[in-house]
């Protein structure tokens, strides 16, 4: 038989004060997105790449953001559900 000692001090501590609410990622906004979209077709664009594709999976909410910051932007993404529930795929041609 084996027994282990663990100690109940985590057990006793008081939870009551409220977590600091999560921080917003900059990295992971439609806004940082879509100009990280932007600057990749750009790029491609100056490589002579023909129609360069860009993927992104997000959450839908994210990638409806995305979308309509990059139809301001001129191009045309497309965008159809993921296989994961609440995510989707948006695609950009170039």
């Amino acid at each position: 038989m084996v027994a282990a000692v663990i100690s109940t001090d985590i057990l006793e501590n008081n939870f009551s004060t409220a977590l600091p609410p999560p921080q917003q990622s900059l990295h992971y906004g439609a806004d940082a997105l879509a100009e990280q979209i932007l600057t990749a077709v750009a790029r491609c664009r100056a490589l002579g790449h023909r129609e360069p594709r860009v993927t992104l999976t997000r959450p839908t909410d994210v990638v409806e953001g995305v979308r309509s910051l990059l139809e301001l932007a001129g191009l045309r993404p497309s965008v159809r559900p993921s296989s994961i529930i609440g995510q989707s795929i948006l695609t950009v041609r170039a």
